[in-house]
């Protein structure tokens, strides 16, 4: 058998020509690849250039283990910040994604800012669309009611294992508000979101609302055949929340039993209101005209102001004076005294009983 030796593969020796050339095309953008696959030869030499040139001139920190950065690394960041997306610059630079995602960690680490990732799913605003205010800056209406700093409170509380009556004492609130707070402003699932629950409150609170008892229901049909048994309107309340323990929409706060018996006068159904409370009005008494109680002290002279002389019985001509009643008020008689001698008059009041009534 004759051995015949085969010829030996030519290697192709590149001139600083062709490194120059591929280090243009780099610079143009091109990534490793392209611009190895234009000139004709391995990817894997030009990456060696880089690399190569990248280690001689590149003023980054090595790599752990003495191994000098990437050649692309570079070329990398200056895609991301230009624009580009993780998955573009990694393969301008011949990387892979999950490299760009390291490169990316680190320069985040370090303290700088990695460029983001822009987002395919931009949306065109309206500009000039009126932006809402915020909830935090709305101007508190009372005191009565739960603010928004107030509500997060609740929820930073509630978070950190807080009972309801720590977060009540924490706020200054009784338990039942809070627990109340809770049960009505959370969400579906059961959570408490301090803005939605503000949202929940001022809606809540808008007027003007359709009265309860306006339209006919079991509640009205309830509360009228309550009020044909002569019963108050707070007895109608409480009573509803014991008989109807469970059922929320049988609720309604003897205000607003007043208010509807009250409107229902205007329209000239006096009879029926007058037979429905027990009072007999048929119309409310505004709280300026209404009789205040006099209290002792105000514009009156007490008996321990008067003179030493008077006290003491020296000299006449003090009179005392008293006001006695009769049976359920219907009769009256002023009595007169004079301290020093003891002489007592008697006047009948037959008909005024003040003072005037007797001076006359």
């Amino acid at each position: 058998m004759d051995y015949t030796e085969e010829p030996r593969r030519q290697v192709r020796r590149y001139t600083p020509e062709d490194r120059l050339g591929y280090q243009q095309l780099v610079g143009q953008g091109l990534s490793v690849r392209q611009a190895a696959a234009q000139l004709g030869f391995a990817a894997s030499t030009a990456a060696k250039w880089l690399h190569w040139e990248t280690a001689e001139s590149s003023s980054k920190t090595p790599a752990p283990m003495g191994c000098p950065p990437h050649p692309g690394r570079d070329r990398y960041h200056q895609l991301r910040e230009a624009g580009s997306s993780l998955a573009a610059a990694a393969a301008a630079v011949g990387v892979t994604r999950r490299a760009g995602h390291k490169w990316d960690r680190q320069l985040r680490d370090s303290g700088e800012t990695a460029p983001l990732r822009p987002s395919p799913r931009q949306v065109e605003y309206n500009q000039a669309m009126d932006t809402m205010r915020l909830i935090s800056h709305a101007p508190q209406i009372s005191s009565r009611f739960l603010s928004v700093l107030e509500r997060e409170r609740i929820k930073d509380l509630q978070q950190s294992g807080a009972s309801l009556r720590m977060i009540a004492a924490e706020l200054g609130r009784s338990a039942s508000t809070i627990s109340r707070e809770l049960t009505r402003n959370s969400d579906r699932y059961g959570r408490y979101l301090p803005y939605g629950a503000q949202r929940l409150a001022v809606t809540r609170r808008a007027r003007p609302k359709q009265p309860k008892l306006l339209e006919a229901s079991p509640l009205r049909d309830w509360v009228q055949s309550k009020l044909e048994l002569q019963w108050s309107p707070a007895q109608i309340s409480a009573t509803l929340v014991k008989e109807f323990p469970d059922q929320l929409e049988m609720r309604v706060s003897h205000e607003t039993v007043y208010q509807a018996l009250y409107f229902q006068a205007r329209g000239g159904l006096k009879k029926e209101v007058q037979a429905a409370l027990r009072t007999g009005r048929a119309r409310r008494k505004p709280r300026g005209q209404q009789r205040r109680p006099r209290q002792l002290g105000q514009e009156m002279i007490m008996i321990s102001d008067r003179p030493a002389e008077v006290n003491d019985r020296a000299v006449p001509g003090h009179w005392e004076g008293d006001l006695i009643m009769g049976a359920g008020n219907r009769s009256a008689i002023a009595t007169l005294v004079e301290r020093k001698s003891r002489f007592l008059m008697l006047c009948y009041l037959p008909e005024d009983h003040t003072a005037a009534g007797g001076v006359n």
